[in-house]
């Protein structure tokens, strides 16, 4: 299907076209211009379809890797050992109306959960550029420089000033990071907590409930409960990427 639509792209086409042109007009016959057309579009086409079918497996591949031991990961393998005891338990469901309202709620599980390993990686590389960035020295030397500026000569309260702005900026960009981080590690505790208490929860509401009778409000607050937490992960990480640029 991929390759069929590939052969229909217009600039596939056009190519296609052109390289025939060429073909014949240097007095090649035309059968053999023909094929040499074909030949182009079914190559550009072959090419163009394997190279879409990579893109989604390369964009998962950007995922950032999380620092084995840090609190990130901590919050992360809960969040797994939660998805994974909710897909668990919905396999151990009989079938019937409630084993089919917790198996919709899986792919959300799991999207919810990949957003939370994104939001862990980026909790370590923001974890990492902070370690590249001394506070305390940079505090010191602000202070410096704030001491140095208020007796300079005028003559050299330019530079001065100068290196006050790029200290300072260091100081900024602690600031951002520090709170960056703090942000996806508060989401990556409530995103796991909540994806315990939606375990929780599924699990007393199939002692309570036959497949006879199935409490639709209760189904209905577990539904919104998931998708409380899905959105809240995927809101963190939009502001995380936007703060960090």
């Amino acid at each position: 299907m991929k390759f069929a639509r590939e052969l229909a792209e217009p600039w596939g086409l056009l190519l296609a076209a052109t390289s025939a042109g060429v073909a014949w007009a240097v007095q090649l016959p035309v059968l053999v211009a023909l094929l040499i057309g074909v030949a182009v579009l079914t190559a550009r086409a072959g090419v163009a379809a394997l190279t879409r079918e990579k893109e989604p497996q390369q964009r998962e591949a950007r995922v950032l890797d999380v620092a084995p031991g840090s609190a990130e990961d901590t919050w992360l393998r809960r969040a797994e050992s939660a998805a994974d005891g909710f897909v668990s338990l919905s396999d151990s469901l009989d079938s019937g109306p409630l084993a089919d309202r917790v198996a919709d709620m899986e792919p959300v599980v799991q999207e919810t959960l990949s957003t939370l390993r994104r939001l862990a990686g980026r909790a370590s590389a923001t974890g990492k550029a902070l370690s590249r960035v001394d506070l305390d020295a940079v505090t010191r030397e602000r202070r410096r420089l704030e001491q140095s500026l208020a007796s300079a000569r005028e003559e050299v309260r330019g530079d001065l000033e100068q290196a006050l702005t790029a200290v300072q900026a260091q100081a900024d960009v602690h600031a951002r990071l520090t709170g960056a981080r703090d942000k996806l590690l508060a989401q990556l505790q409530s995103g796991a907590l909540g994806l315990d208490s939606l375990v929780a929860r599924v699990a007393e509401l199939t002692a309570a409930t036959t497949d006879v009778a199935v409490d639709t409000g209760a189904v209905r607050e577990l539904s919104d409960q998931l998708e409380g937490i899905r959105q809240g992960v995927i809101e963190t990480e939009q502001a995380t990427r936007k703060s960090l640029g």
